[in-house]
C-alpha cells in the first residue's frame, strides 16, 4: 500500500493488489459537498458526530448506528448540521466486484447491479462489523481484509437486495448513460443526446432524474470527475488530467473537482504518490 502523505484530516487507503476498494477516513470535519455521484456502490457511516444525508428518496439523519447506502450513480449529499463537525468512513465499490458477489448469492447472470431496499439501514450487527473492518483498513489493506469485507458483503447483500425486473424506459435511459459515459471529453448537448435516442429533451431529463436523481449533464460530469481520479491516482500532471477530462482549463476543473469531493485534485492525488 502506497503511503499516505495527507494531514490528519482527511485519508484515502487504497492499494492497487485491489483497486476495487476504496476508502475515505475524514476526521473532525466541517467541510460540506454539492449534490454529486459515484459510479460505485457507496457505503457510509459516521463514528462521531451527526450528517444530513439527503437523496432522491428523502433526507435522513445519519448518526452513529446507521449505514448509509448509495448506490451507482444516484445523486446524493451527506453534510453536516451546520457549525458542527463530524468523523466519517466512506467505503467505495467497484460495481464488477459487487455483482459477482449477488450473482454468486442469488445464483444470476445479471450484467448490472441488482437494486438495494433502503438508502439507510440499522442493523446492529452489520453496524459493528462494518466499524471494526473499516478500522482494520486503517491499520492495513491486505488480503485477509479483503476476505473479511467480501463476508460482510455476503450477509449485507442477502439481507438487503430488491430483486425486481428492469422495466424497459430504464433499458433505454440506461443506454444514454452508457452514451455518456464513452464520451467524458467531448461536448454533449441535451439536444444531440435527445434526437440520437429519438425523446424530446424534456422526457428525456423526466425519465432520467426518474432513474439517477439527476439531469445527464450532472451525471455527466459526474463520470469526468471520477475518471479523473482514476488519473489522478495514476500520476497524470492535474492540467493534463483536466484537458484529458475534457474541462476548459485547470481553474475550472479544479473548482469542480473540488466542489464534488470537499479536496482539491492536489489534496487527491497527494495519496497516491510516493
Amino acid at each position: 500500500m502506497k503511503p499516505n502523505n495527507m494531514s490528519s484530516h482527511s485519508r484515502i487507503i487504497y492499494n492497487p493488489q485491489f483497486p476495487f476498494v476504496e476508502i475515505r477516513y475524514t476526521k473532525a470535519s466541517d467541510r460540506a459537498y454539492e449534490a454529486h455521484a459515484h459510479p460505485t456502490l457507496s457505503i457510509g457511516i459516521v463514528a462521531e458526530g451527526e450528517t444530513i444525508f439527503h437523496t432522491p428518496q428523502g433526507d435522513f439523519l445519519l448518526n452513529f448506528g446507521g449505514l448509509a447506502i448509495i448506490e451507482p450513480h444516484i445523486q446524493h449529499t451527506c453534510n453536516p448540521r451546520f457549525g458542527t463537525k463530524r468523523t466519517y468512513f466512506m467505503l467505495y465499490l467497484d460495481t464488477d466486484f459487487c455483482l459477482a458477489i449477488q450473482n454468486r448469492l442469488f445464483h444470476t447472470s445479471a450484467s448490472k447491479l441488482l437494486p438495494l431496499k433502503n438508502p439507510l439501514i440499522h442493523h446492529k450487527a452489520l453496524f459493528e462489523s462494518f466499524l471494526s473492518l473499516m478500522n482494520d483498513f486503517l491499520v492495513d489493506s491486505n488480503a485477509s481484509h479483503i476476505k473479511a469485507l467480501e463476508v460482510w458483503l455476503e450477509k449485507f447483500f442477502w439481507l438487503y437486495t430488491h430483486r425486481v425486473n428492469v422495466p424497459l424506459s430504464q433499458t433505454t435511459i440506461d443506454n444514454v448513460a452508457h452514451f455518456l459515459s464513452e464520451r467524458l471529453d467531448e461536448p454533449i448537448r441535451l439536444d444531440m443526446l435527445a434526437s440520437r435516442f429519438g425523446l424530446n429533451p424534456y422526457v428525456l431529463i423526466r425519465r432520467f432524474k426518474k432513474v439517477f436523481g439527476c439531469p445527464p449533464k450532472h451525471y455527466w460530469l459526474d463520470l469526468k470527475i471520477h475518471h479523473a481520479k482514476k488519473l489522478l491516482q495514476e500520476g497524470m500532471p492535474i492540467a493534463l488530467c483536466a484537458q484529458y477530462c475534457g474541462f476548459s482549463d485547470q481553474s475550472h476543473f479544479h473548482r469542480f473537482f473540488k466542489r464534488k469531493t470537499a479536496l482539491s485534485p492536489k489534496e487527491y492525488q497527494v495519496n497516491f504518490i510516493q
